[in-house]
């Protein structure tokens, strides 16, 4: 039977500088699961990225249209909440079908030029495209709108960061 005094001796020998092994051996060991998550996460985000952009390029071909502005606000994001942004609900026409959606605009301006234009918003159109084989599907091909950018989601993927709740 091995005594607690024994078992204290091993525990020292084992980490004492003369015996390093089982240290080097751990640390090989969490290096190399660290490098494997971090290598999965890069991974995962590359391909994350490419499908977000090969989704773009396709909706840039579909079928144009015209929407008009119905109303906005001021909402916050999906990730936080905290960042505010002006937001628009817009309707267009397919074959006598009515399809909505919501954009936003990243603009850093004070509440009340926010709301400003909103006001001004309302009722203007924009070109849009939809997918002709899911007209719900929409995607805004301007990158900017009166010099903000455009923040939109596009089917289940998000193109950018701030887009609107929904």
């Amino acid at each position: 039977m091995i005594t607690a005094a024994a078992s204290i001796d091993t525990l020292a020998d084992l980490y004492s500088t003369d015996n390093n092994s089982v240290m080097d051996s751990t640390l090989v060991v969490v290096l190399i699961v660290v490098a494997g998550a971090v290598s999965v996460a890069v991974i995962a985000w590359v391909i994350s990225w490419y499908r977000q952009r090969k989704l773009a390029r396709q909706a840039g071909q579909w079928v144009p249209v015209e929407g008009r502005i119905e109303s906005g606000a001021l909402e916050g994001t999906q990730e936080s909440g905290k960042v505010v942004l002006p937001t628009f609900a817009f309707s267009y026409q397919v074959s006598e079908e009515f399809y909505s959606g919501l954009f936003s605009l990243r603009a850093n301006i004070s509440k009340a030029l926010a709301e400003s234009m909103i006001d001004q918003m309302i009722g203007r159109k924009l070109l849009l495209r939809y997918d002709p084989n899911h007209p719900e599907m929409w995607f805004i091909p301007d990158e900017y709108i009166d010099g903000y950018k455009v923040e939109q989601k596009i089917g289940s993927h998000v193109i950018h960061d701030y887009s609107p709740n929904d």
